[in-house]
Protein backbone atom coordinates (compact mmCIF):
# COMPACT_ATOMS: atom_id res chain seq x y z
CA UNK A 1 0.00 0.00 0.00
CA UNK A 2 2.50 2.51 1.18
CA UNK A 3 4.81 1.73 -2.48
CA UNK A 4 1.35 2.30 -4.25
CA UNK A 5 1.18 5.39 -2.68
CA UNK A 6 4.57 6.63 -3.08
CA UNK A 7 4.23 5.61 -7.00
CA UNK A 8 1.03 7.74 -7.33
CA UNK A 9 2.73 10.56 -5.80
CA UNK A 10 5.40 10.38 -8.57
CA UNK A 11 2.96 9.83 -11.33
CA UNK A 12 1.14 13.18 -10.29
CA UNK A 13 4.50 14.90 -9.98
CA UNK A 14 5.09 13.86 -13.70
CA UNK A 15 1.66 14.89 -14.77
CA UNK A 16 1.68 18.14 -13.77
CA UNK A 17 5.31 18.69 -14.39
CA UNK A 18 5.27 17.22 -17.73
CA UNK A 19 2.09 19.33 -18.80
CA UNK A 20 2.07 22.46 -17.14
CA UNK A 21 4.58 25.23 -16.25
CA UNK A 22 2.75 26.19 -13.32
CA UNK A 23 3.48 23.43 -10.95
CA UNK A 24 7.32 24.46 -10.98
CA UNK A 25 6.59 27.93 -10.81
CA UNK A 26 4.35 27.17 -7.78
CA UNK A 27 7.27 25.30 -6.22
CA UNK A 28 9.92 27.75 -6.99
CA UNK A 29 7.71 29.94 -5.24
CA UNK A 30 7.37 28.35 -2.07
CA UNK A 31 10.66 27.84 0.51
CA UNK A 32 11.53 24.17 2.02
CA UNK A 33 11.73 25.52 5.28
CA UNK A 34 8.19 25.31 6.14
CA UNK A 35 9.09 21.62 6.87
CA UNK A 36 11.44 22.50 9.16
CA UNK A 37 11.42 20.90 12.50
CA UNK A 38 14.57 21.47 13.86
CA UNK A 39 12.63 21.62 17.64
CA UNK A 40 11.80 18.30 16.88
CA UNK A 41 14.47 16.37 15.18
CA UNK A 42 16.84 15.71 18.12
CA UNK A 43 13.95 14.39 20.95
CA UNK A 44 11.35 13.30 18.17
CA UNK A 45 12.39 12.20 14.63
CA UNK A 46 15.79 10.63 15.46
CA UNK A 47 17.74 8.16 17.24
CA UNK A 48 20.64 8.45 19.65
CA UNK A 49 23.27 6.49 18.13
CA UNK A 50 23.82 4.15 21.51
CA UNK A 51 20.30 3.59 21.70
CA UNK A 52 18.81 0.56 20.29
CA UNK A 53 17.68 -0.23 16.60
CA UNK A 54 14.18 -1.42 18.35
CA UNK A 55 13.91 2.39 19.13
CA UNK A 56 14.72 3.20 15.94
CA UNK A 57 11.91 1.46 14.67
CA UNK A 58 9.13 2.17 17.02
CA UNK A 59 10.05 5.62 16.44
CA UNK A 60 9.55 5.33 12.82
CA UNK A 61 6.50 4.00 13.35
CA UNK A 62 4.94 6.32 15.88
CA UNK A 63 6.22 9.33 13.18
CA UNK A 64 4.92 7.46 10.12
CA UNK A 65 8.77 7.56 8.82
CA UNK A 66 10.93 5.67 6.68
CA UNK A 67 13.94 6.76 8.09
CA UNK A 68 15.56 8.05 11.18
CA UNK A 69 18.40 9.29 10.85
CA UNK A 70 20.94 8.20 13.79
CA UNK A 71 22.16 11.25 16.03
CA UNK A 72 25.18 12.47 18.90
CA UNK A 73 23.56 14.33 21.21
CA UNK A 74 27.05 15.50 22.33
CA UNK A 75 27.67 16.82 18.80
CA UNK A 76 24.19 18.48 18.62
CA UNK A 77 24.09 21.08 21.55
CA UNK A 78 21.60 22.96 22.01
CA UNK A 79 21.22 25.33 18.52
CA UNK A 80 18.28 22.59 17.41
CA UNK A 81 18.21 20.08 14.53
CA UNK A 82 20.71 17.31 14.87
CA UNK A 83 24.14 16.15 13.53
CA UNK A 84 23.53 12.57 11.81
CA UNK A 85 26.35 10.15 11.98
CA UNK A 86 24.29 8.04 10.10
CA UNK A 87 20.78 6.69 8.99
CA UNK A 88 18.89 3.22 9.74
CA UNK A 89 15.43 2.68 7.95
CA UNK A 90 12.37 0.39 7.65
CA UNK A 91 14.27 -1.51 4.83
CA UNK A 92 16.96 -2.30 6.76
CA UNK A 93 14.50 -5.20 8.35
CA UNK A 94 14.60 -7.06 5.18
CA UNK A 95 18.58 -7.63 5.74
CA UNK A 96 17.61 -8.53 9.11
CA UNK A 97 15.01 -11.11 7.75
CA UNK A 98 17.40 -12.45 5.05
CA UNK A 99 19.92 -13.18 7.67
CA UNK A 100 17.80 -14.35 10.17
CA UNK A 101 19.79 -12.52 13.16
CA UNK A 102 16.74 -11.08 14.85
CA UNK A 103 19.28 -10.36 17.95
CA UNK A 104 20.49 -7.23 16.00
CA UNK A 105 17.25 -5.27 16.62
CA UNK A 106 18.71 -5.01 20.25
CA UNK A 107 21.97 -3.62 19.30
CA UNK A 108 23.31 -0.11 19.82
CA UNK A 109 22.60 1.69 16.51
CA UNK A 110 26.64 2.58 15.91
CA UNK A 111 26.77 -1.43 16.66
CA UNK A 112 23.96 -2.17 13.74
CA UNK A 113 25.60 0.46 11.56
CA UNK A 114 29.02 -2.06 11.59
CA UNK A 115 26.92 -5.21 11.19
CA UNK A 116 24.88 -3.82 8.13
CA UNK A 117 27.99 -2.70 6.41
CA UNK A 118 29.45 -6.10 7.01
CA UNK A 119 26.58 -7.53 5.50
CA UNK A 120 26.23 -5.64 2.65
CA UNK A 121 30.28 -6.06 1.88
CA UNK A 122 29.62 -9.94 1.73
CA UNK A 123 27.18 -9.99 -1.07
CA UNK A 124 28.38 -7.83 -4.42
CA UNK A 125 25.09 -7.51 -5.89
CA UNK A 126 23.98 -5.79 -2.35
CA UNK A 127 26.76 -3.72 -2.34
CA UNK A 128 25.63 -2.05 -6.01
CA UNK A 129 21.95 -2.19 -5.43
CA UNK A 130 22.37 -0.43 -1.88
CA UNK A 131 24.89 1.97 -3.53
CA UNK A 132 22.91 2.84 -6.47
CA UNK A 133 20.26 3.91 -3.90
CA UNK A 134 22.43 5.97 -1.85
CA UNK A 135 20.37 3.87 1.43
CA UNK A 136 23.23 4.59 3.72
CA UNK A 137 23.46 8.38 3.28
CA UNK A 138 22.78 11.39 4.43
CA UNK A 139 20.92 12.84 1.44
CA UNK A 140 19.42 16.63 2.06
CA UNK A 141 18.53 19.69 1.30
CA UNK A 142 19.76 23.12 2.49
CA UNK A 143 16.02 24.80 4.15
CA UNK A 144 16.43 27.85 2.22
CA UNK A 145 15.77 26.41 -1.16
CA UNK A 146 12.84 25.94 -2.86
CA UNK A 147 10.43 23.38 -2.40
CA UNK A 148 11.28 22.43 -6.60
CA UNK A 149 14.74 22.02 -5.47
CA UNK A 150 13.50 19.86 -2.82
CA UNK A 151 10.78 17.89 -4.62
CA UNK A 152 13.94 17.42 -7.70
CA UNK A 153 16.10 15.99 -5.49
CA UNK A 154 14.06 13.96 -3.50
CA UNK A 155 12.89 12.45 -7.28
CA UNK A 156 16.49 12.13 -8.45
CA UNK A 157 17.57 10.38 -5.21
CA UNK A 158 14.73 7.70 -6.13
CA UNK A 159 14.50 8.10 -1.87
CA UNK A 160 11.15 7.94 -0.29
CA UNK A 161 12.24 10.61 1.92
CA UNK A 162 15.58 13.53 2.35
CA UNK A 163 16.38 15.79 4.84
CA UNK A 164 15.78 18.81 5.31
CA UNK A 165 19.15 20.49 6.25
CA UNK A 166 20.66 24.23 7.82
CA UNK A 167 24.26 24.76 6.22
CA UNK A 168 24.59 27.57 9.32
CA UNK A 169 24.48 25.03 12.22
CA UNK A 170 25.48 21.82 9.68
CA UNK A 171 22.60 20.22 11.18
CA UNK A 172 19.61 17.68 10.05
CA UNK A 173 16.14 20.18 11.00
CA UNK A 174 13.93 17.73 9.14
CA UNK A 175 12.48 15.59 7.20
CA UNK A 176 10.15 15.46 4.11
CA UNK A 177 8.59 13.18 1.99
CA UNK A 178 6.67 13.11 -1.73
CA UNK A 179 3.54 13.50 -0.30
CA UNK A 180 3.81 16.27 2.47
CA UNK A 181 5.04 18.43 -0.59
CA UNK A 182 2.37 17.80 -2.71
CA UNK A 183 -0.02 18.35 0.26
CA UNK A 184 1.96 21.69 1.26
CA UNK A 185 0.84 23.03 -2.23
CA UNK A 186 -2.08 21.47 -3.18
CA UNK A 187 -4.66 24.28 -2.67
CA UNK A 188 -2.36 26.69 -4.81
CA UNK A 189 -2.13 24.19 -7.94
CA UNK A 190 -6.26 23.77 -7.71
CA UNK A 191 -6.79 27.72 -7.16
CA UNK A 192 -4.29 28.56 -10.33
CA UNK A 193 -6.72 29.89 -12.95
CA UNK A 194 -4.11 27.96 -15.71
CA UNK A 195 -3.95 24.82 -14.09
CA UNK A 196 -7.67 24.30 -13.60
CA UNK A 197 -9.05 25.83 -16.77
CA UNK A 198 -6.82 22.58 -18.42
CA UNK A 199 -7.83 20.48 -16.41
CA UNK A 200 -10.31 18.05 -15.30
CA UNK A 201 -10.99 19.04 -11.94
CA UNK A 202 -12.78 16.54 -10.25
CA UNK A 203 -9.95 13.43 -11.93
CA UNK A 204 -7.46 15.90 -10.29
CA UNK A 205 -9.38 16.28 -6.95
CA UNK A 206 -10.11 12.46 -6.55
CA UNK A 207 -6.31 11.53 -7.53
CA UNK A 208 -5.28 13.94 -4.85
CA UNK A 209 -7.74 12.44 -1.93
CA UNK A 210 -6.09 9.14 -2.62
CA UNK A 211 -2.55 10.83 -2.18
CA UNK A 212 -3.94 12.21 1.31
CA UNK A 213 -5.79 9.29 2.68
Amino acid sequence: MQRAAQQLDWNIYREIGEGFDTPSAVLKSREARTFDRRSEVLQALSVPRDDTVLHALQIMDAERLTICPATSQELSGDLGGAVAVGVVAVADLKLVFESDEYHVLDYSIDDFLSWRQHVVAEDSAKVVRYRSLRRFNVVSVDHHETLHVLATRLLASKLQRIFLSSNEIARIVGIVSSREILIEVVDQLLHTTSLSSRFDGSLWTSRLDLVMV
